[in-house]
């Protein structure tokens, strides 16, 4: 009888096993899916920010005409930028739920100098056709080791997210990683003495400090 018994609660252990075993190759089988999906969904976006690069150096060349229409230019510019910044938010989802590696990094910095020619084909925009919007470019650092730059960062993204649902097309937000050696950026940024996580509106104001963020409000209005 004590046998029978201990026959059965092998029996039982092996099924718990291999349940356990089949439950685990299936979480592990669904992981891989989810991250493949992830990954192709991070590079469509990077293909697709490599053809946006193509359009907008050739928009740029088209500002260097004597004659053109600025309210059509202007229009399609924060079309462009709110489309860059939608990707942005998009791209940050994934990245953040992913494991990054160089490959990652590599295609994130052409994401970058994307959102960079944007900033300067802005300024140019604004020269030729005057100061009809505000451009708000967010400098930070991408994998930011500290906590307290963690919290910064979090702080300026929910700050600046709430002020372009509030202007809608009065802004375009640019947020670009300032740490991906980027040398047009680096240029940039040592124009206005950047070195830290940032925000330049309109060429003119920076902000640095969360208790100065209330100066942008401020300056736009």
């Amino acid at each position: 009888m004590e046998r029978a018994f201990l026959k059965s609660q092998k029996h039982v252990l092996w099924e718990a096993l291999i349940i356990a075993i089949f439950l685990f190759g299936i979480g592990v089988l669904l992981g891989i899916f989810i991250e493949n999906a992830r990954s192709e969904n991070i590079s469509d976006l990077y293909l697709q920010s490599e053809t946006d690069t193509l359009d907008l150096l050739i928009h740029s060349d088209i500002l260097e005409f004597d004659s053109i229409n600025c309210q059509e230019t202007i229009k399609s510019n924060i079309e462009f930028g709110d489309k860059i910044y939608e990707s942005a938010l998009t791209l940050g989802n994934y990245e953040g739920a992913s494991r990054i590696t160089n490959v990652i990094k590599q295609q994130h910095k052409k994401y970058d100098t994307l959102r960079t020619l944007f900033w300067v084909n802005s300024i140019k925009i604004k020269e030729k056709c005057g100061n009809n919007f505000h451009t708000i470019v967010y400098l930070y650092n991408y994998e930011p080791k500290e906590i307290t730059e963690t919290t910064k960062e979090k702080t300026f993204s929910n700050f600046l997210w709430e002020l372009k649902q509030e202007k809608g097309n009065e802004v375009i937000l640019i947020p670009i990683a300032r740490n991906m050696g980027i040398t047009s950026l680096d240029i940039l940024q040592g124009k206005y003495g950047i070195n830290q996580t940032s925000i330049i509106v309109d060429e003119d104001l920076v902000v640095s400090e969360i208790a100065d963020l209330v100066q942008i409000k401020n300056y736009i209005s």
